[in-house]
């Protein structure tokens, strides 16, 4: 019985391969999926039909189908099917119906403001972008001063006059929230916060090549663990930089939180964090140790905030990414978060820079040779340097990284400790909580500190 059923199996084999070979995408398609469960046949199945869904530019079903029946052999198709989805995505952006003729007005910018129901509008020089508000959200209450900071947070790279604004004081709420992004850092923010922070996310309203599937299983075990709802807050704004011919994102670092400071009235909130590590901080771009509490940055942005009754809280402004995953991971949610943009159907693309400095360290499966992490080994400067040559030593790699050996002969195990002088940044409300919980995760890095003597020059 066993020899007939290779023989069958052999047969059909050689005529599903003769169909596609032939371009008869549609019947090797429904040939194969007869065997598409099957423990023998179904990966030759899976593979055929893929092959052909992607052959005759059915971009929607080949995601569809990978989302159905993940297989890492298969992943390339769903990922490339996406990129040719949304590169010729025949899109075009709402447009509010009552006010599409308004122009952009540079001397009133508070009237580039718009509510239509529960959507809010901002006109801008090239176009509009919106947000999905919640039901709370109301724009004729919404302080002067949020607006004038959120147009500052979208535009300053291009636009001098949203730069200069002056508002009356705003009241100071008396909530505490946090930019949640679903990552690995922003989930470390969250655990050291106190439990009554709310968290919000971001949602890329428009289909592009990162995509919500692990954020959101990180969100939806937020809920669930924590009995705590993540507000989630869909807005087409990363496109403003795209405009500017850049690629899309977002405008600035501070405009992943743009939607809280729109709600800050709404939610009446007295700070709003980001899950800002060490990398970004203490690093001048992750490589060079510098006092980022004297920082023009820190200065700046600190007193824009507090000038409408917000603290700008970076809770994790003294912990690296590394010591941002041992918090996860000694949390017990760490299975949950994946810090992966690229992920399809809940699996990480092990393949991005995020996979090589995040997942592989927690020891998850990664594609060294992607072409991606190849080219960020190997350019000058290296990015996120310090976290790199850390991630490097993690995962014991350095015997496939020779040009980086003069940096990897000392043990970096100190960077997955914390910085006391960085809990000096956060404001007094939320201090002894985050100061609590750290300890309760991290060790504090011990004199002489390594991290001040950190200077990176590749």
């Amino acid at each position: 019985m066993g020899l007939v059923w290779k023989i069958r199996s052999v047969l059909w084999r050689v005529k599903v391969r003769r169909l596609y070979n032939s371009s008869h995408y549609e019947q090797a398609e429904a040939l194969a999926l007869r065997r598409v469960t099957d423990i023998s046949d179904g990966k030759f199945a899976k593979d055929i039909i893929i092959r052909s869904l992607y052959n005759r530019e059915k971009w929607v079903e080949v995601e569809d189908f990978y989302q159905k029946y993940p297989h890492e052999n298969i992943a390339q198709y769903s990922k490339k099917a996406r990129l040719k989805r949304i590169s010729n995505p025949n899109h075009k952006d709402m447009e509010p119906s009552r006010f599409q003729n308004k122009e952009w007005d540079e001397e009133n910018l508070l009237s580039n403001w718009h509510q239509e129901e529960n959507i809010l509008w901002l006109r801008y020089p090239n176009g509009w972008v919106y947000w999905e508000m919640p039901i709370e959200f109301n724009l004729k209450r919404t302080h002067g001063g949020l607006l004038y900071l959120a147009m500052e947070v979208l535009l300053s790279p291009w636009i001098e006059e949203v730069r200069h604004w002056d508002a009356e004081v705003r009241a100071r709420g008396i909530n505490s929230a946090l930019a949640y992004s679903g990552g690995i850092d922003s989930t470390a923010a969250a655990l050291l916060l106190p439990d009554d922070a709310l968290l919000a996310y971001h949602k890329r309203s428009f289909d592009s090549v990162l995509t919500h599937d692990l954020a959101m299983n990180s969100i939806n075990t937020w809920n669930d663990r924590f009995m705590q709802d993540v507000l989630v807050v869909p807005s087409n704004h990363e496109r403003i930089r795209s405009s500017y011919g850049k690629q899309i994102g977002f405008s600035t670092d501070l405009a992943a939180g743009v939607h809280l400071i729109l709600l800050s009235d709404a939610l009446n909130l007295s700070s709003i964090s980001f899950g800002t590590p060490i990398d970004n901080t203490w690093l001048a771009k992750g490589r060079k140790f510098r006092d980022f509490s004297k920082s023009k940055y820190w200065k700046k942005w600190k007193t824009r905030f507090n000038s409408v009754g917000l603290d700008l809280e970076f809770p994790i402004n003294h912990i690296s990414e590394a010591g941002a995953m041992k918090i996860c991971e000694r949390s017990g949610i760490i299975d949950k978060i994946n810090s992966c943009l690229r992920g399809n159907g809940g699996v990480a693309c092990m393949a991005c820079w995020k996979c090589f400095i995040k997942n592989g360290p927690l020891g998850r499966d990664i594609i060294f040779e992607s072409k991606e992490i190849q080219k960020f080994l190997t350019s000058t400067p290296l990015r996120t340097a310090q976290h790199t040559l850390w991630a490097i030593q993690k995962q014991k790699l350095e015997s496939k990284v020779p040009h980086l050996s003069k940096f990897l002969s000392e043990p970096l195990e100190w960077w997955e400790d914390y910085y006391p002088p960085g809990l000096n940044l956060i404001s007094e409300g939320l201090r002894p909580n985050i100061e609590t919980q750290t300890r309760k995760y991290l060790q504090p890095m011990t004199n002489p500190i390594p991290l001040e003597s950190v200077d990176i020059k590749l």
